[in-house]
């Protein structure tokens, strides 16, 4: 996509006004620098001059500086801009001193225009009140593609739940790709409503490690909302507080989410399924999380849970509580866990009497017994317990998780 873009890139900054060729539109590169020194000939000094002045399909093109505003790409006009920064090394949107008293407090925020692209910026708070770097809603769509995404938080941070570093709500559509999104209050990344749809992939979303202020989740999926989770690196998120968890990954949705070749490690719990749907979990490593590797609560339904390695976690590999039933759980690597590799607290008719189907899952320690098998590269130097985890995810120290629609 960038190569495309550099190939244009060549503009003196002048702005040819649109003409029809054999019944086409003329498309335009705007270019913008704060301070005209890398692009003397730029014609706005601010990205949200250039939007205003754009037409459908145009690319805006952002010289390096540090642009102290925010950017609200509204409606059906500005469908299609294209907003790409020339060097992503040194071409920085930092949240504003004083927000639009309108829409979200997001440092970019794409309201209702379609087929938006956002690539190559580093999108920079801490600010009070910050709702999200970059926000997606009211319908909108956008490709939101190799950005830093970093420091969404309030100063001090705070357990407000508002503060995420990329949002797709109300209905809205988004790829959201090889971007990397650290220091975040609470969600790296947050989809959520009913009609809202995301493909998540090949991002690093890292969080702030041990904290008492908030319980933080790298990747969100919630209130009815669809995604394709892939690819992603997950990692430290952690919550010191009482009664509650922290996720690497987690879906509180009723709608279809499928969870692919992931790496999640050093959180609370790896990947937590909350009621889900029919969701498909496959091909992920979690490990060296502080309570489970991939949990089933709450009423976790017809999941497809295959091909994952769940290692080295402070409780279980896979936790199914006593609600979730009608899974299917197979061919996956779990050891070295402290607890149990495979815990599953439902009864039914179904693998060693509860109420999921277990099958050629590698591992040394379960409850019920018979959920695993002892492969023979399975050396488990863990200290496993043999207590039995009679709570709702509850047990053995286990909290609960929670979206970000809860406050800590």
């Amino acid at each position: 996509m960038r190569n495309a873009v550099q190939a244009r890139r060549k503009s003196s900054g002048f702005r040819p006004s649109l003409s029809c060729l054999e019944g086409r539109v003329l498309l335009s590169v705007l270019i913008v620098d704060d301070d005209r020194r890398q692009c003397p000939d730029a014609l706005f000094t601010s990205i949200q001059a250039a939007v205003n002045a754009a037409q459908p399909n145009d690319t805006i093109q952002v010289c390096p500086g540090t642009y102290r505003e925010q950017v609200k790409i509204t409606g059906p006009t500005k469908s299609g801009l294209q907003l790409i920064a020339e060097d992503p090394s040194r071409t920085t949107i930092q949240a504003p001193s004083t927000w639009s008293t309108t829409g979200p407090q997001a440092i970019v925020d794409v309201n209702g225009a379609r087929n938006v692209v956002i690539d190559g910026f580093t999108i920079a708070g801490p600010s009070q009140g910050i709702e999200a770097g970059v926000a997606i809603e009211n319908g909108g769509s956008a490709t939101v593609e190799d950005n830093h995404v970093t420091q969404i938080h309030e100063t001090p941070m705070t357990g407000s739940s508002q503060a995420v570093g990329i949002e797709v709500i109300t209905g809205s559509t988004a790829t959201i790709l090889s971007n990397v999104v650290d220091n975040y209050q609470k969600d790296g990344i947050f989809a959520s409503d009913p009609g809202t749809s995301a493909t998540i992939r090949d991002n690093t979303v890292v969080g702030i490690g041990p904290t008492a202020v908030i319980g933080q989740n790298g990747i969100e999926v919630s209130n009815a909302a669809r995604a394709v989770i892939d690819g992603n690196t997950v990692s430290d998120n952690r919550y010191t507080g009482p009664d509650y968890g922290a996720s690497g990954i987690i879906t509180l949705t009723s709608q279809p989410v499928t969870i692919t070749n992931n790496t999640v490690q050093r959180n609370d719990f790896g990947i937590y399924l909350f009621g889900a749907n029919a969701p498909v979990v496959t091909g992920n490593s979690s490990s060296k999380n502080t309570y489970d590797g991939i949990d089933l609560v709450s009423g976790t339904n017809h999941a497809t849970v295959n091909n994952n390695d769940s290692s080295k976690n402070g409780l279980d590999g896979i936790f199914v509580d006593s609600s979730s039933t009608n899974n299917t759980i197979t061919n996956n690597q779990l050891k070295n866990n402290k607890q149990f590799d495979a815990e599953d607290q439902s009864t039914g008719t179904r693998t060693s009497k509860t109420a999921n189907t277990w099958q050629n899952n590698q591992g040394k320690t379960s409850s019920p017994p018979g959920l695993v098998q002892k492969g023979s590269d399975n050396n488990d130097n863990g200290d496993n317990g043999d207590g039995n985890d009679n709570g709702n995810g509850g047990g053995h120290g286990r909290p609960k998780d929670k979206g970000k629609g809860h406050h800590d």
